[in-house]
């Protein structure tokens, strides 16, 4: 099992945390506004509005999307500092770095992420 370059651990840990850096202020976005909408989404006498539901959840939804890729990001941090990063854990290979740089945050190459597939009933 081959592993990656110290140069190109930095520039997969630079883009990781760009990508961080964009969710963090994505998620603190979703939450001030579902926090306005909370605050403004009701009419006076308190009887939710058809469109303050529907907005509710597309917001809500995008939020946790958002914490979940976050989650993943700091994962792939995580196997960059203990110098796990990019080996797929179902064939324990290198992931290409061309996959890597698509999806930063993937854990399984083509061919790991392919056996599992097959092995789905």
């Amino acid at each position: 099992m081959n592993k990656y370059s110290k140069d190109e651990l930095i520039e997969f840990e630079k883009l990781l945390t760009r990508r961080r850096d964009t969710r963090i202020t994505e998620i603190e976005n979703y939450i001030r506004q579902i926090s306005e909408l909370s605050e403004n989404g009701k009419d006076e006498n308190g009887i939710e509005n058809s469109g303050y539901e529907v907005q509710f959840n597309y917001l809500f939804s995008h939020k946790e999307r958002a914490m979940k890729n976050l989650k993943d990001i700091e994962n792939a941090l995580l196997r960059i500092t203990n110098n796990r990063y990019g080996i797929c854990v179902v064939t324990n290979k290198l992931i290409s770095k061309k996959r890597l740089l698509a999806v930063p945050t993937t854990t399984k190459s083509i061919e790991g992420k392919q056996m599992l597939e097959n092995e789905k009933p």
